[in-house]
């Protein structure tokens, strides 16, 4: 033990001499050779430990991107098309289309370490520690980051225009567009550039909005900008970073690394909106609005609900913001191969690829260098995912998928970073920064290229019927230019949508209503009745949106909270209660407990959640369980029980022990005593 401790002190101390000389040079900001150091076996050899995991590539040349594309595999009913390859593009990280079908690439060719920053120290996990702050991009020394638009001018489906909008940038990972702005994460800052003629250019200098990303680790910063149908800005937080982010109104809200976050334009509001999971690099948002994210280990991802906490390797990534979450939901189960790793994918809902697509995962592996289809299989409230077929393959090691998005054609396109490595865990700047590449997955029988478009141009009607369009992309897009016009006119017809009988419209007609602000106490107890699921899920969570709620909404929330069958909905209605004062979230707490949701996934930690969450109230919280019927429900007895007394007795003053000690004597049975005592235990360890 001694010995082993003394070699990894050694090799840390090594490590850090090295990057401390790699931040010192004054021309490159690279680290140095480590064949430039004396003594540089034992770094070596720590870096072979990497190369079975993918980290490090072999040997092999990289292939012309004709070659390269002519190697791929794929199904009979499939095409895969190169589109777009270096020099046009180098280091592509995020892509998406706007609402004129332009393609906006993002090229991260400033990866791996920020322009005119100094390393002054890096950990175990190879996070870097920067001499300062960097300004925001036009404040300071200009990156080697762009941010360009492609244009099919000639509709015939390759991209014959290309416009840098943005560039100088520094660890710049993703673009959005909406609200008359550019909007870019360029961590530690989220940035808004002024667009307000729509011509893809910024009309003045960036407005920053957030600031606090963490920087340690550039291939798990704050990525994968994208609109959610509620009208905030949703992006992921990947693992080896910190964050202590701020906005005008949203002060030093801190989290270590794995989150969904999400930030409101309009109120200046940022959250996390979920916490944990793998190293998250990626926002996938489906047709009814659930919120997803790859995994870089060997599950598929997670569906992330709000406001809970997901698996983490606490060791590495530190202990989660709430100290009483008391535990943490899965990763989607997964039924296949269990190989790393799917970081990104798309649920695909385009209707243009062959029928039994719809619905599936495609799931990008750059780690193995192929692209997954697996199902969703409906487990309570969550999903399970089963692995069907490798879509995409390649002897070409070099293909790197990164980043997926759906097309306004129903295609699928697929960045490939086109590199024989795929992260910095070896400080030796070997990437190969000249190559990127992207492809189109499309049908065999169709052929690429479609008429011009511009929904910003569409009357309100015209936009009212884009939301029936089978292509998802074009309803969620139509909903971002309901956000940007904000319209009280067409209140009246996106009503008209919610009584539809198709219950997918009379969704997008909320989302869309709630978008022009016509999102009113009436509505939202209408909604509550609502015969689709789904409608009512989203009248739950908006009524939340503001962590208040009026009488009589509360009254409806825990009347749905004991009617619902349907488990997602009563998973929002968990999550919603947490964000409630405790006078409303307490009966649909009670509520939710008329269910047998104890073999659930989420639903039980949701529950226990929701109550820590009024714990302050220990008179309202134990007055629920005078109710002497709710000791038997199993969630009570299986996962709030421990967890509550154990909370209390962390207060480790008298009203909580006073708290612990009443909750005891309502106990009705010594069974549920012995609960009580194993939890008091626990709230108790290493104190006497």
């Amino acid at each position: 033990m001694v010995a082993a401790s003394k070699g990894t002190t050694q090799f840390s101390l090594l490590l850090f001499l090295i990057l401390i000389a790699a931040g010192c040079k004054k021309t490159e900001n690279r680290p140095v050779p480590l064949e430039e150091v004396a003594g540089n076996e034992e770094v070596l050899s720590f870096m072979k430990t990497f190369e079975g995991r993918g980290a490090l590539s072999d040997s092999s040349q990289p292939l012309t991107p004709e070659r390269s594309a002519a190697s791929f595999r794929v199904p009979d009913d499939l095409a895969l098309t190169l589109i777009l390859s270096e020099p046009e593009i180098t280091q592509p990280v995020h892509i998406s289309f706007d609402h004129k079908g332009r393609l906006w690439v993002v090229q991260y060719n400033q990866y791996p370490y920020p322009k005119d920053l100094k390393v002054m120290s890096m950990d175990q996990h190879i996070r870097a520690t920067f001499d300062k702050v960097p300004p925001p991009p036009g404040q300071g020394p200009k990156g080697a980051d762009k941010v360009t638009f492609f244009e099919d001018t000639d509709q015939d489906g390759t991209y014959d225009k290309s416009t840098d909008a943005i560039t100088g940038l520094n660890i710049a990972t993703s673009v959005a567009l909406g609200r008359g702005n550019i909007w870019v994460l360029n961590p530690p800052y989220l940035l808004a550039y002024p667009d307000p003629d729509d011509d893809g250019m910024p009309d003045g200098p960036p407005v920053v909005h957030l600031r606090g990303f963490g920087l340690e680790d550039t291939h798990a910063v704050a990525n994968n900008l994208r609109w959610g149908p509620d009208g905030w800005l949703y992006g992921a937080q990947g693992s080896t970073t910190t964050a202590n982010v701020s906005s005008s109104v949203s002060k030093n809200v801190k989290f270590d690394g794995q989150a969904i976050w999400r930030y409101n334009p309009e109120s200046h509001v940022f959250e996390v909106f979920a916490e944990g999971g793998g190293n998250t690099f990626d926002v996938e948002i489906d047709g009814k609005g659930r919120i997803y994210s790859g995994d870089n280990g060997t599950a598929r991802g997670q569906y992330y609900k709000q406001g809970a906490y997901y698996v983490r390797n606490f060791g590495k990534h530190g202990a989660l913001t709430n100290p009483y979450a008391f535990g943490f939901l899965s990763n989607m189960a997964l039924e296949g191969e269990k190989v790393r790793f799917t970081h990104a994918f798309i649920k695909y809902e385009g209707g243009s690829l062959p029928a039994h697509y719809w619905g599936k995962m495609i799931a990008l592996n750059p780690l193995q260098s192929y692209v997954q289809l697996s199902r969703f299989e409906p487990h309570g409230s969550t999903f399970g995912i089963v692995d069907e077929a490798k879509i995409v393959e390649t002897p070409d090691h070099w293909f790197r998928p990164v980043d997926v998005t759906l097309g306004p054609d129903g295609a699928v396109y697929i960045a490939d970073w086109y590199d024989s490595r795929l992260s910095h865990v070896d400080p030796r700047d070997t990437w190969s920064k000249s190559n990127g590449r992207i492809y189109r997955l499309g049908s065999r029988s169709e052929t690429p290229g479609r008429p011009p478009f511009d929904l910003s141009s569409l009357k309100n009607e015209e936009l009212v019927a884009v939301l029936s369009n089978k292509n998802r992309w074009f309803r969620q897009q139509a909903l971002v230019k309901f956000g940007d016009r904000r319209d009280p006119t067409v209140i009246p017809a996106l009503r008209k949508l919610i009584d539809q009988d198709d219950g997918q419209l009379a969704l997008e007609g909320l989302w869309a209503l709630n978008l022009s602000g016509g999102f009113e106490e009436q509505t939202a107890l209408r909604c509550l009745r609502h015969p689709d699921p789904f409608v009512r899920l989203w009248a739950v969570r908006l009524t939340g949106d503001d962590w208040k709620t009026s009488d009589s909404l509360g009254v409806a929330l825990a009347r749905l909270a004991a009617e619902e069958s349907n488990a997602e909905v009563r998973s929002q209605l968990a999550a919603t209660a947490r964000r409630l004062p405790s006078d409303a979230a307490l009966p649909i707490i009670r509520n939710l407990l008329r269910h047998d949701d104890s073999t659930d996934p989420d639903i039980p930690l949701q529950i226990w959640w929701a109550l820590e969450s009024t714990t302050s109230h220990p008179e309202a919280v134990l007055a629920l369980f005078n109710d002497k019927s709710l000791w038997q429900n199993k969630t009570v007895s299986t996962t709030l029980l421990g967890r509550l007394i154990q909370r209390y007795a962390m207060q480790s003053d008298s009203a909580g022990f006073a708290a612990c000690a009443r909750l005891i004597r309502q106990a009705p049975s010594l069974e549920h005593v012995k609960i009580l005592f194993n939890g008091l235990q626990e709230g108790l360890r290493g104190r006497d």
